[in-house]
């Protein structure tokens, strides 16, 4: 039996619990934390950065499982007919006020541009019924 994918409230509810496991692993001196996770196919990528207390920003390392916690949320996320997103921007900001904003169309701003095969798995994985024109070129590309 297929599953249903989250509704908005679900996802909602996940990001607030992942939300109290980033407050408990940045430094003490943050003040914001921004996260990039994007990913096609099996491809993921994920940065972080912190801005501290003094306004001064570093790059962070994020505790494991950071990346498979997105990977999951965006497969649980997946509609049938629209694919899945392929990016996502999180914000949080002290205390504990958080944002989260996920792009389902757009092609991700990639650090390294994934190995073709990513792609293809990606357009298997979440078919579309209206596939963006940069997932096209980049499935037409050789």
């Amino acid at each position: 039996m297929p599953r249903m994918p989250l509704t908005a409230a679900q996802a909602h509810e996940l990001l607030k619990d992942f939300t109290t496991w980033m407050i408990h692993s940045v430094p003490a001196d943050w003040d914001q934390l921004f996260l990039a996770f994007r990913s096609v196919g099996e491809y993921v990528e994920l940065r972080a950065s912190i801005i501290t207390v003094l306004g001064g920003g570093i790059d962070w390392t994020p505790p494991p499982g950071v990346a498979e916690f997105f990977a999951e949320l965006r497969d649980d996320m997946a509609r049938p007919g629209e694919g899945a997103w392929t990016s996502l921007r999180y914000h949080l900001v002290h205390p504990g006020r958080y944002e989260a904003e996920y792009d389902w169309d757009g092609e991700p701003d990639w650090d390294h541009v994934p190995p073709r095969e990513c792609f293809s798995t990606e357009a298997e994985k979440y078919p579309r019924e209206n596939t963006p024109d940069w997932l096209r070129q980049r499935l037409a590309t050789d």
